[in-house]
């Protein structure tokens, strides 16, 4: 009786050996890319060119110094906490009228009405006392006859101390 072999049945192509063309074109395109990203980038010395130089500035001149020594202080006076403590000290005795500020002599200069000459002899006194207030001056007060309900027009002028 006869033996039946196994037969062995491959349906894919067959397969060709890699080809050097294509090994060659691989390796071109990737010292193409290599060569395209060296290319690229700047050379060191054009990268660190700005320090090695040494720049010259010009300083400041006298005008420019004195404008930004004039915004610091302006900035480092203590806006807030003056705006806060002259809300809470003229309760229901006196309206402000007007506030006007002077940072380049750290000054503010306070207009308003008061129901008495009594109460706004006593706002100078009650000012100095709040913290971001150094002094308190009353530079004038009249009596006008035309308001009922705050006949005193006083002026007082505050000097503010510097820092936070």
């Amino acid at each position: 009786m006869g033996g039946l072999s196994p037969l062995a049945i491959d349906f894919a192509p067959p397969r060709k050996a890699a080809k050097r063309t294509g090994w060659l074109a691989g390796g071109a395109g990737a010292l193409l890319v290599l060569a395209a990203g060296i290319a690229w980038l700047p050379p060191a010395h054009v990268e660190a060119s700005h320090m090695g130089a040494a720049t010259q500035r010009a300083l400041p001149g006298a005008e420019t110094a004195q404008a930004v020594d004039a915004a610091v202080r302006e900035l480092n006076l203590p806006w807030l906490a003056m705006i806060d403590a002259l809300g809470a000290s003229f309760g229901t005795d006196a309206l402000l009228l007007q506030v006007e500020t002077d940072a380049r002599r750290a000054v503010v200069r306070l207009e308003g009405e008061a129901r008495d000459a009594v109460t706004v002899q006593g706002f100078p006194a009650r000012l100095r006392a709040l913290p971001p207030i150094a002094d308190a001056t009353l530079v004038g007060q009249e009596l006008r006859s035309g308001t009922v309900a705050y006949p005193v027009h006083f002026v007082i002028e505050l000097h503010l101390r510097e820092g936070p």
